[in-house]
């Protein structure tokens, strides 16, 4: 393997101590988190201050990441094909399962799928690029509850619960229900549903789904990963099913920028 230039290993270093704090940082907090002594530190400092990478407050002589740190992380954003992230990651995943792997996003009118990788084990439904998905009723939906922007999610919702002709009561008993819910999937970072609802009044029986979200580098949720798979296998390989859909949403929200060890 090629050896690269050990000074440039060490100044990403610092810089990903100063990015990763989230707050302004004295140089006596970044050499001892970047590892290196004040002195050392203080030569990078210059050297990105003068680049624009970093910049140093003053009045309270604290260093944050500069102008052209914020417009590298910008233009990255700006070319970043998030759809293409996260069929990276579904492909994998289907490749593991075998099962078939959906991509839902959340628009103005609900949830739609906008990326699909296909499984081999037969599917007695399609789920073509498109389609709608249930708040209420899926494994996607049960991600959006937890993870999306709440207002709209939890506004939709109750449109939803009104559409299938439930009266008030019965909405708010539902509604109830799906805020728990909604808590468990948050704690796990994972939904769970058996049998698989294809729309308000059609399911799937023998087929389960698990979804896990993605995040953006704003860590804001970006799309929830499923997998639909045949419930005729045991237990255990049912959990691991469960732990490859988290893995694999968790290195698409990597790759996407997101901080995987603060997400919500």
């Amino acid at each position: 393997m090629a050896r690269g230039i050990q000074s440039i290993v060490l100044g990403f270093r610092l810089l990903q101590t100063i990015a990763d704090a989230g707050v302004p940082l004295s140089l006596k907090a970044i050499a001892a988190l970047s590892g290196m002594s004040p002195s050392k530190a203080r030569m990078y400092l210059i050297s990105f201050i003068e680049t624009g990478l970093v910049t140093q407050n003053p009045a309270s002589q604290l260093y944050g990441l500069g102008p052209y740190a914020l417009r590298l992380g910008a233009r990255a954003l700006q070319r970043m094909d998030f759809i293409a992230v996260a069929t990276d990651a579904m492909t994998t995943l289907q490749r593991q399962t075998r099962g078939l792997v959906l991509l839902g996003a959340w628009n103005e009118h609900g949830i739609s799928v906008v990326a699909r990788s296909e499984g081999d084990l037969p599917q007695p439904l399609q789920f073509p690029i498109g389609v709608r998905a249930s708040l209420a009723g899926t494994a996607t939906g049960h991600i959006f509850l937890a993870f999306g922007s709440q207002g709209p999610v939890w506004q939709h919702l109750q449109q939803e619960l009104a559409a299938l002709g439930l009266n008030r009561t019965e909405q708010k008993q539902r509604r109830k229900v799906l805020e728990e819910l909604a808590v468990q999937v948050r704690a796990r970072r994972l939904a769970e549903t058996d049998p698989v609802t294809y729309s308000a009044d059609v399911t799937l029986s023998g087929y389960a789904a698990v979804a896990a979200p993605v995040f953006d580098a704003a860590q804001q949720l970006r799309y929830a990963m499923t997998l639909v798979y045949p419930t005729g296998r045991d237990a255990k390989r049912r959990r691991e099913f469960s732990k490859l859909t988290r893995e694999a949403a968790e290195r698409a929200s990597h790759l996407a920028g997101a901080d995987t060890a603060g997400l919500p």
